[in-house]
């Protein structure tokens, strides 16, 4: 059997929640709130309007997209074409011969070109008047564009660390009155939370890029973003922002004192083990090492060979292929790995917790899980905190200071030698000292 209706009385009128709704004009779901969520009594909850921001009717209608004009023949002419009304006035669009591929092609890039122009016109609609509203659209923006292999990427994250302090000083203020001074207060906040100089700059970067945006998408004005653009990165010994610690090669004790504490579990432990040797006298990324599969180490030659899958599409148009190779150390640690391939043919992989389990299978070591482990194991140490990322530091300095040449380091990595220069080769003074002793 259903259960009754509810029926509320008020002003001596007994009536359901639905004819209440009806008699009032309040939704039915606002009074069941208010009188079950909220604590209105239920005099207050059949006589309290609905608040105005709430209302559908005081929100900007968004007009539905408009259909794409389909593809006509020309009779006279035989060719593909569309028709179409803009402000009262007929436009055209020609194709090519009717039933031609040139014709398809063509209309189908007028397809993808009418949908991009309907979605700009959504957006428009919508009369962005606040910051927090273009942020809104814009952080849309980043969750759709910054992923990789479907997975977001950091950046996303990046971009919401700028745009939370972007929100927490300015988020009620008008688009149009968004000045320098703003952003300027936006970087003082940001060094005020005692990030390093490098950081402000590259989360003020992410702020002009948000207007830059708004401005494509007809949001913004274009003197807005232009103005955005005159404001200054903080430099080096001008400003309060700390700069970070040059990033060296790490000891040798420092890796030694750090084995024993990767693991309680003794398998588990030697896996990470084999990880940071590998990694040490490979430079590999500790993204590529973790990814690392069975089927893309080729071991037909001498040298193992890994070519590395390059899933940044953008950016394959114009890196070559990336190989990395492997000598006879890197292949003894390698080799019962390779025997005994993970999940998808990943090298390095936890055991099961439970072997016996009816669900037991390894798991895939991701390159957060491993740097993890190894801050873990600098902390039960009582060593300085390092990162896997350094040991590609380690086989950079390594190869230069055997081969005396920045050109051989980079092959090693994997990098250019300009980066490898900069970055990853610590300073050396054999070669000056050699000077200074023969010249000096």
């Amino acid at each position: 059997m259903p259960y009754p209706p509810r029926k509320l009385t008020h002003n001596g009128e007994t009536l359901t929640l639905m004819e209440w709704a009806a008699k009032t004009g309040i939704n039915a779901d606002t009074i069941r709130s208010r009188i079950n969520h909220q604590g209105y009594d239920v005099s207050r909850a059949l006589t309290t309007p609905v608040a105005s921001k709430n209302s559908p009717k005081n929100k900007t209608p968004v007009p539905p997209p408009r259909q794409c004009p389909k593809m006509l023949r020309h009779k006279g002419k035989n060719v593909a074409y569309s028709r179409w009304q803009t402000a009262g006035e007929t436009r055209y669009a020609y194709y090519g011969p009717w039933g031609s591929q040139e014709a398809v092609d063509a209309y189908q890039r007028f397809q993808i070109e009418w949908a991009m122009e309907g979605a700009r016109r959504a957006r428009s609609s919508k009369s962005l008047v606040h910051v927090c509203e273009l942020v809104e659209v814009y952080l849309e923006h980043v969750t759709r564009y910054y992923v990789k292999d479907t997975e977001p990427t950091s950046e996303q994250q990046a971009q919401r660390s700028a745009m939370r302090v972007l929100l927490e000083l300015h988020k009620d203020l008008p688009i149009n009155d968004f000045k320098p001074r703003h952003l300027k207060a936006c970087q003082q906040a940001m060094v005020a939370k005692g990030w390093m100089r490098g950081t402000v700059n590259s989360r003020v970067r992410r702020i002009i890029r948000c207007f830059s945006w708004g401005v494509a998408e007809e949001l913004v004005p274009v003197a807005l973003a232009d103005a955005l653009e005159h404001v200054p990165n903080l430099q080096a010994g001008r400003t309060t922002a700390r700069d970070p610690e040059p990033v060296t090669s790490v000891p040798e004790h420092v890796i030694l004192a750090t084995l024993p504490h990767l693991d309680a579990n003794p398998e588990r432990a030697a896996i990470l083990t084999a990880m940071i040797r590998f990694h040490e006298v490979s430079g590999c990324r500790p993204g590529e090492l973790c990814a690392m599969t069975a089927d893309a180490i080729d071991t037909n030659e001498t040298e193992w060979a890994y070519r590395v899958r390059d899933k940044n599409t953008h950016r394959q148009w114009r890196r070559k292929p990336l190989t990395r190779w492997f000598g006879p150390r890197a292949q003894e640690i390698l080799r019962p790995f390779l025997a005994n391939p993970g999940p998808g043919g990943r090298i390095w992989c936890f055991p099961p917790r439970f072997p016996n389990g009816p669900k037991a299978k390894r798991v895939p070591i991701s390159s957060e899980r491993y740097a993890e482990k190894v801050r873990m194991a600098c902390k039960l140490a009582g060593v300085e905190f390092w990162h896997p990322h350094q040991l590609r530091h380690n086989r950079a300095t390594a190869v230069q200071r055997i081969y005396e040449s920045d050109d051989a380091a980079a092959v090693a990595i994997g990098d250019t030698p300009e980066v490898t220069r900069a970055i990853y080769i610590d300073p050396n003074h054999a070669i000056a000292r050699r000077i200074a002793r023969a010249t000096g």
